[in-house]
């Protein structure tokens, strides 16, 4: 029952954020200019509209009576710290590798490689095929479209430029 109000609780204070969140983003950021649909606030509006669905569903999600067979969230068994201390310290690592490699390297070498080691060493998954389509998927995915299709600036590294 304690899991139940706590996503009442956590489910309205998102709502309530998210509403102020909406708000917010009317009264500050303009409207597309000319005969453009979506403008500057386009964006952060959907992403307050998308945090209201889900908190939304969260609260409603907490009346609804739930099903059997599931698991309750009490009965599962406490994590080893040693297991949250590694996930915390590797992925700041990972983040601030990123940083620097972004660099020198550029987007598509930068990210192939940082989701390369996070699948590796992170995830410990050794599947060549998996770690090879996974990265090299992520990162030619992520260009085409925020590079090309949305026109979004990634950054080119110093020591290597692979754009195409």
């Amino acid at each position: 029952m304690k899991g139940l109000f706590g996503d009442r609780v956590l489910g309205l204070v998102l709502l309530v954020f998210a509403v102020a969140w909406s708000v917010i983003v009317v009264v500050t950021i303009p409207t597309g200019f000319g005969d453009s649909p979506v403008g500057p606030r386009g964006f952060p509006l959907g992403l307050g509209v998308l945090l209201a669905g889900l908190s939304g569903l969260l609260v409603v999600g907490s009346f609804m009576p739930h099903r059997r067979g599931t698991v309750a969230v009490e009965d599962h068994e406490p994590v080893a710290p040693g297991v949250e201390i590694w996930a915390v310290l590797s992925t700041v690592g990972l983040l601030v590798g990123y940083t620097l490699l972004l660099g020198y390297t550029g987007f598509i070498i930068g990210t192939t490689l940082t989701v390369a080691g996070a699948v590796l060493f992170i995830l410990r998954m050794s599947s060549w095929r998996f770690i090879f389509g996974m990265s090299l998927g992520m990162s030619l995915g992520i260009y085409l479209v925020f590079g090309k299709l949305l026109g979004v600036y990634l950054p080119h590294g110093s020591w290597v430029d692979l754009y195409f």
